[in-house]
């Protein structure tokens, strides 16, 4: 009884494979049967606007999307819709459904003026970017590098929800006093945080950036525009107090 049940089912997945083949061998996807799991698909090409890659539960695990359907903010499996974002490109997410990074890339043309950029980025937990590689540019006057940020320790929610409704405002005067709005909950809160490292290329200058906790810089390595090189010690004011140089 065993034997038969088990050729019932090989003589089924031979009937499923050859209906395929009578379809035309043309077809993109080919079904892959296996014993013990589901059906698996192999394919040459695909378009799509967008991709979800989800846990059993349904939490986003990672997101690939077109600038048109590209997802808001994300805490704990919500989402709130983000009051400026209009690339596409990657979103990653933790176990509890937080958006914690992500990779975009875009360019924009208007008469003479262009601009671009693209990043890859990591977010501190239930906070924003703390590490990242970035470039950008704008008529031609271009950055590109390694950055690291020092972030609070309260929760963005608060202003993921103030997002929102910026996004759900119905005019532009509206939009911007929510987002002095939430410039103000930042501050009064200690601050949204500060760049405390970068490593690249700013303008014409190959620069290491090291600053204090306030994100002013005290220690800059770099080879200027002329090919000298340099170290230069700064206070807190941003006045050079001493320069190293060949």
């Amino acid at each position: 009884m065993e034997k038969s049940a088990m050729s019932g089912k090989r003589l089924s997945q031979l009937m499923l494979i050859a209906a395929g083949f009578a379809a035309g061998a043309w077809a993109p996807a080919a079904m892959v049967m296996a014993d013990g799991g589901p059906p698996t698909s192999q394919f040459d090409e695909i378009s799509v606007k967008r991709l979800n890659i989800v846990e059993p539960d349904g939490k986003y695990r990672l997101v690939l999307s077109n600038a048109e359907r590209f997802p808001g903010l994300f805490m704990e499996g919500k989402e709130y819709k983000h009051h400026s974002r209009d690339g596409g490109g990657m979103l990653f997410f933790n176990d509890e459904g937080d958006e914690v990074g992500g990779l975009t890339f875009g360019s924009k043309t208007v008469g003479d003026n262009r601009r671009a950029s693209g990043s890859l980025m990591f977010d501190q937990y239930k906070q924003d970017q703390t590490v990242g590689i970035q470039y950008s540019e704008a008529d031609g006057r271009r950055m590109a590098g390694l950055r690291v940020w020092d972030r609070p320790d309260w929760s963005i929610k608060p202003l993921m929800e103030m997002s929102a409704r910026a996004a759900a405002a119905s005019n532009e005067a509206e939009k911007n006093r929510i987002r002095e709005q939430m410039r103000a909950y930042a501050m009064a809160n200690g601050g949204g945080g500060a760049e405390r490292f970068f490593a690249g290329k700013a303008l014409e200058e190959t620069v290491v950036r090291l600053a204090d906790k306030d994100g002013k810089a005290r220690l800059l390595l770099k080879v200027g525009t002329d090919g000298t090189p340099s170290i230069e010690f700064l206070d807190p004011a941003g006045k050079v107090v001493k320069r190293i140089s060949q």
